[in-house]
């Protein structure tokens, strides 16, 4: 299959292959046609034949991408891997994520590999490749034996339990494998064998002999946590420990299923995904996820009771209803300064300033201060506070983007999963769950940070946590006054409403946005089908929300106000909805950023001046806004940690 093939293709090919394969389970291989294939997934002989050459090669797709997966894990050379048990049992977990999505589709091959040559020959062509590659690592036939029937008999046990998660087996499995492995050694680790001139290496997953040249405490398990950790797991010579207070790792970013939904705490939708800072993490890291672009065409705008298309992009400025002719072509010229990076907006100290002096329409005015409400998820009297250079910057990168409103396929648990993968795997850093951080001190040129059970030295502290909390952390200690200026920072909070419904009510569109009442609710499910089980749909409302009141009571009311609109908003758009409600949640302040990006707060940078400590996350300096900014300033700052590293810096 061509890397070039565009993605509706892949998913379209992808489709009949999973349709394919559930027919030959419930039949037997030889009593289905390429006919009832066709029948069975509504499209036609060519169709087929565009996408395969025939019933033997849909048998094949599992297995060419782990295949291909296998061949890309086999092309590193020694001097790229520090731990021999690392590199290979990220190559058992790489294999497994790939599959983890589809246990049903495993379980049909694993049970027609013992009834059908065509398919057992598929499946051994795969092992086969995968002992070649695994003896030019290890030259021990047995023992590469051992890794793989350890592998393909967890594959077995996941196919027959429920709601299992498939690499956290195989992690498990693997760790009992290396421990037997390792009995048997001289050697702490196992020596292997390169290629280059018969000369031996010693890799060491957990060796004393590993010179330690810097000791990191990662404070916040977030995204950002996550992600400054995974950078510095690669890291020779860095070890660490990333401490959470909470139960879980991601922050605001956690996902968790009920009844067969997968809920995140906010949206799981990333803009411009292929000018976004994942892309590049997606490169140096290594991660694999999958995602799916929204249908723009069934994006819409609500006003004054009456839909419209969103402009999104010139096709449907063209068709929407919100702007008349000589609107639409002042709005694309706008659109086309911005991208070409000669908007004046970029001048202006606010979105407010720039309104005030252009002499824009009203209607013009309005979509602007709507568009920024939307992407950066304010109240509209906040929208006008946004800078003109953070506005005109944000939508340069999206206007050029050809993937403007993407979901991660399985919501952010994907990511926070595989960074937390890569972290283990090193060897080098603890995972410290419900451990918060209540105290740090500068100490015989470390910093001791103070848990409830235990103090550990550190040589570089990274603070991951929202800046208030931060700047609470600091309080009483030397560096308190300089973080003064971002302690009142304020965060950017919404009101989310979702609804896990038993079966589709409704589904006139993916994205509906209220422009009266500043609210919108999407069909994550239209796009992202693996958040519901068969036959549900799920809705995601989101409502701006103020955050100035008089009292309680005021506040109070106000968000009873909102509910009861969106509410109306789903009475409206999805009727029949409350009768097929299975899982309900309503967060009435959900804060999706710790710090809104607008002109009376102040972003903190990542390094801070008389301040020895690194700082990342949402309420950080760094590229884009919510999630993008939390990945782009930990990756700077774990860039800059691994600088000191090549050449140590004083303290």
């Amino acid at each position: 299959m061509s890397r070039l093939m565009r993605e509706a293709t892949r998913k379209k090919r992808e489709y009949m292959a999973e349709v394919a394969l559930r027919l030959f389970m419930e039949r037997g291989y030889e009593q289905v046609s390429v006919d009832d294939i066709i029948a069975a997934t509504n499209t036609s002989k060519g169709t087929f034949y565009h996408y395969f050459q025939g019933k033997d090669e849909i048998l094949r797709e599992i297995s060419r991408k782990q295949m291909n997966t296998i061949t890309e894990w086999a092309v590193k050379t020694p001097s790229q891997v520090q731990s021999l048990e690392g590199h290979i049992t990220k190559l058992f977990l790489d294999l497994s994520s790939n599959i983890q999505a589809y246990p049903r589709l495993v379980r049909s091959l694993i049970a027609l590999s013992l009834q059908n040559e065509s398919v057992k020959a598929i499946e051994e062509e795969q092992y086969q490749l995968l002992h070649e590659r695994l003896l030019r690592w290890l030259p021990d036939p047995n023992k590469v034996r051992l890794l793989i029937t350890s592998y393909r008999g967890t594959l077995w046990m996941w196919c027959t339990q429920e709601n299992k998660e498939l690499p956290a087996m195989m992690r498990s499995n693997l760790a009992w494998v290396w421990s037997g492995l390792r009995s048997e050694q001289h050697e702490p680790s196992i020596s292997v064998e390169t290629e280059q001139a018969g000369m031996h290496k010693t890799w060491l997953a957990h060796s004393a002999k590993e010179e330690v040249k810097m000791r990191v405490a990662i404070i916040g398990g977030g995204l950002a946590g996550l992600t400054a950790a995974a950078y510095l797991s690669e890291q020779h010579g860095v070890e660490g420990i990333l401490f959470e207070r909470s139960p879980q790792f991601g922050g605001r970013a956690f996902t968790y299923e009920k009844a067969g939904f997968t809920l995140n705490y906010g949206a799981h939708a990333v803009y411009g995904i292929d000018r976004h800072e994942l892309s590049a993490m997606e490169r140096e890291l290594g991660l694999s996820f999958s995602s799916k672009q929204v249908d723009k065409r069934k994006v819409m705008y609500a006003k004054n009771d009456h839909l419209t298309p969103a402009p999104l992009d010139f096709v449907n400025l063209m068709k929407t209803e919100l702007l008349n002719t000589m609107q639409k072509v002042r709005f694309v010229g706008e659109i086309a300064a911005i991208i070409g990076n000669i908007h004046n907006l970029k001048n202006y100290d606010t979105l407010g300033d720039y309104l005030a002096h252009s002499d824009a329409d009203e209607d013009v005015k309005e979509l602007w201060e709507h568009l920024v409400c939307s992407n950066f998820f304010i109240a509209p009297e906040e929208a006008r506070k946004v800078p003109g250079s953070v506005i005109s910057e944000y939508y340069h990168n999206l206007f050029l983007s050809s993937r403007p409103v993407n979901y991660v396929l399985g919501s952010w648990a994907v990511i926070t999963n595989q960074l937390r993968q890569k972290i283990e795997i090193s060897g080098r850093w603890e995972l410290a769950l419900q451990e918060g951080v209540d105290a740090i001190r500068y100490e015989d040129r470390k910093f001791i940070l103070k848990t409830k059970n235990r103090e550990e030295a550190f040589d570089r502290v990274v603070f991951a946590m929202p800046v208030q909390q931060t700047c609470k952390l600091l309080k009483g200690t030397p560096w308190e006054p300089f973080l003064a200026p971002f302690e009142n920072n304020t965060a950017t909070e919404v009101m989310v409403y979702d609804i896990g419904l038993k079966r589709v009510v409704a589904r006139p569109f993916s994205y509906i946005s209220d422009m009266d009442n500043k609210m919108f609710i999407s069909d994550v499910s239209a796009t992202d089908h693996t958040l519901v089980p068969d036959g549900g749909q799920l809705l995601q409302g989101i409502a701006y929300l103020s955050d100035s009141f008089g009292d309680e009571q005021e506040r109070k009311e106000y968000l009873e106000t909102k509910t009861k609109q969106m509410e109306n908003l789903f009475d409206h758009y999805y009727p029949g909805w409350r009768d097929e409600t299975a899982v309900k949640r309503v967060s009435k302040k959900a804060m999706v950023s710790s710090v809104k990006n607008i002109v009376t707060n102040e972003l903190l940078p990542t390094r801070l001046d008389h301040v020895p400590f690194y700082f990342c996350g949402d309420g950080c300096v760094g590229k884009g806004e919510l999630a993008e900014r939390a990945f782009s300033s930990a990756r700077q700052v774990a860039k800059s940690i691994i600088e000191d590293v090549k050449v140590p810096a004083r303290v």
